[in-house]
């Protein structure tokens, strides 16, 4: 609601939580899984805020924790597109912030390869379609 210094005091109370709550059950999935989007969270509201240096850290802690998810379970579909999405954001960060666009094509097809198999692999999901094709139109004009 464009409040973005009350947003990432939530942001830093969810992530102490959800820390909390990851290193009391580390086996917990869903902990683990809600950390990472947590992570990507905060990477988006220091984005907005400008602290890209934050931001950046933040988005490589998510992706190092979806990496390990989709890496633990090769099938989850959510875990596959939670990988997909943060490799966009990546992307989108280094484009956008960093003017890095080598960088950012190369996370951009990272998240592209993994979004074709979702695309082939889980049909009924048309929002993977939607996404491959916002991704391919943007991998278009960084050339």
């Amino acid at each position: 609601m464009g409040n973005l210094d009350k947003a990432l005091g939530f942001y830093e109370d969810d992530i102490k939580l959800t820390k909390e709550l990851y290193a009391a059950y580390p086996n917990n999935v869903e902990f683990k899984n809600g950390l990472a989007i947590s992570y990507s969270k905060l990477g988006e509201t220091h984005t907005s805020l400008g602290n890209l240096d934050k931001a950046l850290g933040f988005y490589e802690d998510d992706i190092k924790l979806t990496k390990e998810l989709y890496a633990a379970y090769p099938n989850n579909v959510s875990f596959k597109n939670g990988l997909a999405i943060s490799y966009y954001k990546l992307g989108a960060f280094s484009r956008d912030n960093l003017k890095d666009k080598a960088k950012a094509r190369a996370y951009f097809k990272q998240a592209e390869i993994l979004w074709l198999e979702l695309v082939r692999d889980a049909p009924q999901y048309v929002q993977f379609q939607k996404f491959l094709g916002i991704l391919q139109r943007e991998m278009k004009a960084l050339d």
